[in-house]
Protein backbone atom coordinates (compact mmCIF):
# COMPACT_ATOMS: atom_id res chain seq x y z
CA UNK A 1 0.00 0.00 0.00
CA UNK A 2 0.86 3.81 -1.01
CA UNK A 3 1.14 6.66 1.02
CA UNK A 4 0.21 10.18 -0.95
CA UNK A 5 -0.13 13.67 0.26
CA UNK A 6 -1.91 16.55 -0.78
CA UNK A 7 -1.61 19.96 -0.56
CA UNK A 8 -4.52 21.54 1.35
CA UNK A 9 -3.74 25.06 -1.66
CA UNK A 10 -6.69 23.85 -3.77
CA UNK A 11 -8.77 23.86 -0.49
CA UNK A 12 -8.18 26.89 0.44
CA UNK A 13 -8.33 28.62 -3.18
CA UNK A 14 -11.84 27.30 -3.39
CA UNK A 15 -13.22 28.05 0.07
CA UNK A 16 -12.18 32.12 -1.04
CA UNK A 17 -13.58 31.75 -4.27
CA UNK A 18 -16.74 30.57 -2.44
CA UNK A 19 -16.91 33.15 0.30
CA UNK A 20 -16.52 35.85 -3.01
CA UNK A 21 -19.24 34.22 -4.95
CA UNK A 22 -22.27 33.60 -2.32
CA UNK A 23 -21.30 37.67 -1.55
CA UNK A 24 -21.76 39.04 -5.02
CA UNK A 25 -24.59 36.81 -5.86
CA UNK A 26 -26.99 38.32 -3.25
CA UNK A 27 -25.48 41.55 -4.56
CA UNK A 28 -26.27 40.37 -8.60
CA UNK A 29 -30.16 38.67 -7.65
CA UNK A 30 -31.35 41.97 -5.76
CA UNK A 31 -29.61 43.96 -8.38
CA UNK A 32 -31.29 42.33 -11.31
CA UNK A 33 -34.42 42.38 -9.76
CA UNK A 34 -34.58 45.70 -9.01
CA UNK A 35 -33.26 46.92 -12.73
CA UNK A 36 -35.05 44.64 -14.56
CA UNK A 37 -32.14 42.82 -16.42
CA UNK A 38 -32.02 39.43 -17.80
CA UNK A 39 -28.06 39.37 -18.70
CA UNK A 40 -27.97 40.50 -14.68
CA UNK A 41 -30.41 37.95 -13.49
CA UNK A 42 -28.78 35.30 -15.76
CA UNK A 43 -25.59 35.75 -14.33
CA UNK A 44 -26.80 36.14 -10.76
CA UNK A 45 -28.75 32.55 -10.73
CA UNK A 46 -25.53 31.35 -13.00
CA UNK A 47 -23.13 32.41 -9.90
CA UNK A 48 -25.87 30.55 -7.42
CA UNK A 49 -25.27 27.12 -9.56
CA UNK A 50 -21.70 28.01 -9.09
CA UNK A 51 -22.21 28.49 -5.31
CA UNK A 52 -23.36 25.03 -5.41
CA UNK A 53 -20.02 23.78 -7.87
CA UNK A 54 -17.92 24.99 -5.82
CA UNK A 55 -19.60 23.79 -2.19
CA UNK A 56 -19.32 19.88 -3.93
CA UNK A 57 -15.78 20.63 -5.46
CA UNK A 58 -14.83 22.03 -1.72
CA UNK A 59 -16.43 18.87 -0.22
CA UNK A 60 -14.55 16.96 -2.96
CA UNK A 61 -11.40 18.29 -1.92
CA UNK A 62 -11.80 17.74 1.44
CA UNK A 63 -12.46 13.62 0.51
CA UNK A 64 -9.37 13.32 -2.01
CA UNK A 65 -7.43 14.20 1.30
CA UNK A 66 -8.41 11.50 3.26
CA UNK A 67 -6.01 8.57 3.77
CA UNK A 68 -5.66 5.40 1.67
CA UNK A 69 -7.48 2.98 3.41
CA UNK A 70 -8.09 -1.22 3.37
CA UNK A 71 -11.10 -0.64 1.49
CA UNK A 72 -9.98 2.36 -0.47
CA UNK A 73 -7.00 1.40 -1.74
CA UNK A 74 -6.67 4.24 -4.37
CA UNK A 75 -8.36 6.90 -1.45
CA UNK A 76 -10.61 9.38 -2.37
CA UNK A 77 -8.88 11.05 -5.39
CA UNK A 78 -12.14 9.41 -7.47
CA UNK A 79 -14.31 12.83 -5.67
CA UNK A 80 -13.28 15.24 -7.37
CA UNK A 81 -13.34 13.47 -10.44
CA UNK A 82 -17.07 13.16 -9.86
CA UNK A 83 -17.53 16.75 -8.96
CA UNK A 84 -15.94 17.91 -11.85
CA UNK A 85 -18.12 15.71 -14.05
CA UNK A 86 -21.17 17.31 -12.56
CA UNK A 87 -19.78 20.62 -12.44
CA UNK A 88 -19.82 20.52 -16.45
CA UNK A 89 -23.00 19.03 -16.16
CA UNK A 90 -24.17 21.72 -14.19
CA UNK A 91 -22.76 23.77 -16.29
CA UNK A 92 -24.73 22.48 -19.54
CA UNK A 93 -28.13 22.96 -17.53
CA UNK A 94 -27.26 26.43 -16.82
CA UNK A 95 -26.50 27.24 -20.54
CA UNK A 96 -29.86 26.22 -21.83
CA UNK A 97 -32.08 27.83 -18.67
CA UNK A 98 -30.22 30.98 -20.19
CA UNK A 99 -31.37 30.27 -23.66
CA UNK A 100 -34.73 29.44 -22.15
CA UNK A 101 -35.21 32.86 -20.55
CA UNK A 102 -33.81 34.62 -23.20
CA UNK A 103 -36.08 33.27 -25.64
CA UNK A 104 -38.95 34.13 -23.34
CA UNK A 105 -36.88 38.00 -23.00
CA UNK A 106 -37.21 37.72 -27.39
CA UNK A 107 -40.65 37.42 -27.66
CA UNK A 108 -41.82 40.20 -24.94
CA UNK A 109 -38.36 42.83 -24.56
CA UNK A 110 -38.63 44.72 -21.50
CA UNK A 111 -37.52 47.88 -20.20
CA UNK A 112 -34.19 47.77 -18.34
CA UNK A 113 -32.51 50.01 -15.57
CA UNK A 114 -29.52 49.96 -17.81
CA UNK A 115 -26.92 52.39 -15.25
CA UNK A 116 -28.03 50.68 -12.43
CA UNK A 117 -27.39 46.99 -14.04
CA UNK A 118 -24.16 48.43 -15.31
CA UNK A 119 -22.67 49.62 -11.82
CA UNK A 120 -23.88 45.85 -10.42
CA UNK A 121 -22.25 44.39 -13.74
CA UNK A 122 -18.66 45.68 -12.95
CA UNK A 123 -19.07 45.13 -9.43
CA UNK A 124 -19.64 41.56 -10.59
CA UNK A 125 -16.74 41.63 -12.81
CA UNK A 126 -14.59 42.68 -9.53
CA UNK A 127 -15.75 39.93 -7.65
CA UNK A 128 -15.30 37.43 -10.53
CA UNK A 129 -12.37 38.51 -11.62
CA UNK A 130 -10.78 38.14 -7.94
CA UNK A 131 -12.37 34.55 -7.65
CA UNK A 132 -10.57 33.55 -11.23
CA UNK A 133 -7.10 34.65 -10.08
CA UNK A 134 -6.99 32.97 -6.88
CA UNK A 135 -8.61 29.70 -8.55
CA UNK A 136 -6.12 29.86 -11.52
CA UNK A 137 -3.02 29.40 -8.85
CA UNK A 138 -3.99 25.98 -8.59
CA UNK A 139 -5.96 25.09 -11.44
CA UNK A 140 -3.36 22.37 -13.14
CA UNK A 141 -3.23 20.48 -10.01
CA UNK A 142 -6.90 18.92 -10.30
CA UNK A 143 -9.33 18.71 -12.67
CA UNK A 144 -11.68 19.26 -9.64
CA UNK A 145 -10.23 22.72 -8.72
CA UNK A 146 -10.42 23.37 -12.63
CA UNK A 147 -13.75 22.36 -12.93
CA UNK A 148 -14.43 25.52 -10.31
CA UNK A 149 -12.30 27.87 -11.99
CA UNK A 150 -14.19 27.23 -15.22
CA UNK A 151 -17.24 28.13 -13.00
CA UNK A 152 -15.81 31.31 -12.06
CA UNK A 153 -14.44 32.25 -15.63
CA UNK A 154 -17.89 31.68 -16.63
CA UNK A 155 -19.03 33.83 -14.20
CA UNK A 156 -16.35 36.33 -15.18
CA UNK A 157 -18.03 36.29 -19.35
CA UNK A 158 -21.57 36.79 -17.49
CA UNK A 159 -20.13 39.73 -15.75
CA UNK A 160 -18.49 41.18 -19.02
CA UNK A 161 -21.98 39.98 -20.99
CA UNK A 162 -23.70 42.46 -18.69
CA UNK A 163 -21.41 45.37 -18.97
CA UNK A 164 -21.81 45.27 -22.91
CA UNK A 165 -25.56 45.36 -22.47
CA UNK A 166 -25.64 47.92 -19.91
CA UNK A 167 -23.66 50.09 -22.05
CA UNK A 168 -24.97 49.32 -25.43
CA UNK A 169 -28.81 49.92 -23.37
CA UNK A 170 -27.82 52.94 -22.24
CA UNK A 171 -26.54 54.84 -24.96
CA UNK A 172 -29.12 53.41 -27.62
CA UNK A 173 -31.87 51.81 -25.29
CA UNK A 174 -32.04 48.49 -27.73
CA UNK A 175 -33.52 46.53 -25.04
CA UNK A 176 -33.26 42.97 -27.06
CA UNK A 177 -29.60 42.97 -26.72
CA UNK A 178 -29.97 42.35 -22.61
CA UNK A 179 -31.09 38.68 -24.06
CA UNK A 180 -29.03 38.50 -27.48
CA UNK A 181 -25.78 38.79 -25.32
CA UNK A 182 -27.31 36.55 -22.84
CA UNK A 183 -27.61 34.06 -25.27
CA UNK A 184 -23.90 34.30 -26.37
CA UNK A 185 -22.71 33.86 -22.96
CA UNK A 186 -24.65 30.43 -22.85
CA UNK A 187 -22.79 29.33 -25.67
CA UNK A 188 -19.81 30.16 -24.34
CA UNK A 189 -20.42 28.44 -21.37
CA UNK A 190 -21.42 25.56 -22.93
CA UNK A 191 -18.39 25.20 -24.92
CA UNK A 192 -15.70 25.85 -21.98
CA UNK A 193 -17.54 22.90 -19.80
CA UNK A 194 -17.27 20.40 -22.83
CA UNK A 195 -13.67 19.98 -22.41
CA UNK A 196 -14.15 19.23 -18.90
CA UNK A 197 -16.88 16.92 -18.98
CA UNK A 198 -15.13 14.78 -22.04
CA UNK A 199 -11.83 15.03 -19.51
CA UNK A 200 -13.47 13.51 -16.13
CA UNK A 201 -15.72 11.45 -18.27
CA UNK A 202 -12.64 9.71 -19.88
CA UNK A 203 -11.02 9.23 -15.97
CA UNK A 204 -13.85 7.59 -14.67
CA UNK A 205 -14.62 5.27 -17.81
CA UNK A 206 -10.73 4.21 -17.35
CA UNK A 207 -9.60 5.82 -20.32
CA UNK A 208 -6.08 6.50 -21.11
CA UNK A 209 -4.29 9.25 -19.87
CA UNK A 210 -4.39 12.20 -22.89
CA UNK A 211 -0.50 12.10 -22.20
CA UNK A 212 0.04 8.98 -22.68
CA UNK A 213 0.22 7.29 -26.10
CA UNK A 214 -0.68 3.32 -25.30
CA UNK A 215 1.29 2.55 -29.17
CA UNK A 216 4.49 4.65 -28.42
CA UNK A 217 4.58 3.00 -24.59
CA UNK A 218 3.92 -0.45 -26.24
CA UNK A 219 7.00 0.32 -28.56
CA UNK A 220 8.95 1.58 -25.44
CA UNK A 221 8.59 -1.42 -23.71
CA UNK A 222 9.34 -4.19 -26.55
CA UNK A 223 12.84 -2.02 -26.72
CA UNK A 224 13.87 -2.67 -23.36
CA UNK A 225 16.67 -5.38 -23.21
CA UNK A 226 15.36 -8.70 -22.59
CA UNK A 227 12.15 -7.95 -23.76
CA UNK A 228 10.15 -10.08 -26.53
CA UNK A 229 7.01 -8.78 -26.40
CA UNK A 230 4.26 -7.17 -24.80
CA UNK A 231 0.33 -8.08 -24.34
CA UNK A 232 -2.39 -6.96 -22.29
CA UNK A 233 -1.57 -3.92 -21.50
CA UNK A 234 -3.69 -1.07 -19.89
CA UNK A 235 -3.07 2.28 -19.15
CA UNK A 236 -5.45 4.65 -16.84
CA UNK A 237 -5.33 7.02 -14.13
CA UNK A 238 -7.49 7.73 -10.59
CA UNK A 239 -7.47 11.74 -11.57
CA UNK A 240 -5.17 13.08 -14.33
CA UNK A 241 -2.56 14.96 -11.74
CA UNK A 242 -2.50 11.72 -9.61
CA UNK A 243 -2.15 8.12 -9.61
CA UNK A 244 -1.28 6.92 -13.64
CA UNK A 245 -1.34 3.50 -13.45
CA UNK A 246 -0.59 0.66 -15.99
CA UNK A 247 -0.70 -3.34 -15.73
CA UNK A 248 0.93 -5.61 -18.51
CA UNK A 249 1.85 -8.70 -19.21
CA UNK A 250 6.14 -8.95 -20.75
CA UNK A 251 7.23 -12.05 -22.31
CA UNK A 252 10.79 -12.11 -21.36
CA UNK A 253 13.89 -13.75 -23.61
CA UNK A 254 15.71 -16.44 -21.94
CA UNK A 255 18.16 -15.77 -19.56
CA UNK A 256 17.65 -12.32 -18.64
CA UNK A 257 17.80 -10.92 -15.16
CA UNK A 258 14.00 -10.74 -14.18
CA UNK A 259 14.78 -8.39 -11.22
CA UNK A 260 16.96 -5.84 -13.26
CA UNK A 261 14.26 -5.95 -16.00
CA UNK A 262 11.45 -4.99 -13.58
CA UNK A 263 13.21 -2.06 -12.19
CA UNK A 264 14.04 -0.66 -15.62
CA UNK A 265 10.65 -1.08 -17.04
CA UNK A 266 9.67 0.90 -13.93
CA UNK A 267 11.90 3.96 -14.04
CA UNK A 268 11.01 3.79 -17.88
CA UNK A 269 7.30 4.12 -17.06
CA UNK A 270 7.59 6.82 -14.47
CA UNK A 271 10.64 8.95 -16.48
CA UNK A 272 9.44 8.81 -19.61
CA UNK A 273 5.57 8.38 -19.46
CA UNK A 274 4.29 9.83 -15.94
CA UNK A 275 3.32 6.03 -14.77
CA UNK A 276 3.91 5.91 -11.42
CA UNK A 277 2.03 2.59 -10.24
CA UNK A 278 2.88 -0.60 -11.79
CA UNK A 279 1.80 -3.86 -12.81
CA UNK A 280 3.69 -6.10 -14.59
CA UNK A 281 3.74 -9.77 -15.13
CA UNK A 282 6.93 -11.74 -16.74
CA UNK A 283 5.96 -14.71 -18.23
CA UNK A 284 8.04 -17.13 -20.28
CA UNK A 285 7.03 -17.78 -24.18
CA UNK A 286 3.93 -20.20 -24.72
CA UNK A 287 2.34 -18.77 -20.93
CA UNK A 288 -1.26 -19.06 -20.88
CA UNK A 289 -3.59 -16.35 -21.80
CA UNK A 290 -6.83 -15.67 -19.54
CA UNK A 291 -10.23 -15.18 -21.64
CA UNK A 292 -10.21 -11.49 -21.62
CA UNK A 293 -6.44 -10.83 -22.40
CA UNK A 294 -5.69 -9.12 -25.76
Amino acid sequence: MHEHFHPLRGTRYIGIALGITISFFIIELVGGILTNSLALLTDAWHMLNHILALVFALVAAWLALRPVTVNKTYGYYRAEILAAFLNGIFLWAVAVFIFYQAILRIQQPAEVESLNMLIIAVLGLMANGLSAVTLSRSKDESLNVKGAFLHVVADTLGSVGAISAGIIMFFTEWYLIDPLISMMIGVLIFYSSGRLVRDSLNVLLEGVPSHIDVSALERRIVEVKGVKRVHDLHVWCITPTKMCCMSGHVVVKKGTNRKKLITTLINVFKEEFGIDHTTIQLEDEGYPKAAGEH
